[in-house]
């Protein structure tokens, strides 16, 4: 199958830059990895086996550059500004809160949560695009939710 560019655009480009935004936690460098991941797709010439694979390509190339940034000298010495979180809607100080102690968590917590729980894919899926064991995502996933409970129990009882 070989994709509409603009309906693709149109269809999974929230996906992207959620991906990104959570990632990298800026505006600036999410607009970034979101063209970059769209530039890499108008250039990409197999076909796709369905929406789910182009899907899971989408969300592999868009992590990947995540990741490149992350390790990038760029990265290392930028100084950081405050931005405000991006949001569909003014769902209140509690989503807020959630997707903040999502953003904190370590990036190898952070990528397993936002698969899981943001895109609904499920522990073999979230697996096989992150690449490691299906062991290892349940574990981190544990783990991410112990350090959640903790972090949200601080700023909810401080309210």
């Amino acid at each position: 199958m070989k994709p509409n560019f603009e309906e693709t655009v149109d269809k999974y480009g929230d996906l992207v830059y959620k991906t990104a935004f959570l990632y990298s936690g800026t505006v600036s460098d999410s607009e970034d990895i979101f063209q970059e991941t769209f530039l890499k797709l108008s250039s990409h010439k197999r076909d796709f086996k369905d929406e789910e694979h182009l899907k899971a390509w989408l969300i592999r190339v868009t992590v990947n550059y995540c990741k490149m940034l992350h390790r990038s000298a760029y990265s290392r010495y930028k100084a950081e500004l405050d931005e405000n979180i991006p949001s569909e809607s003014d769902d209140g100080l509690e989503k807020r809160t959630v997707t903040e102690a999502v953003m904190k968590l370590p990036e190898s917590y952070r990528l397993p949560v936002l698969l899981y729980y943001y895109y609904g894919y499920s522990c073999d899926e979230t697996a096989k695009l992150l690449k490691i064991s299906e062991p290892a995502v349940r574990t981190r996933l544990k783990r991410a939710r112990n350090t959640l409970r903790k972090e949200l129990e601080e700023v909810w009882q401080d309210e």
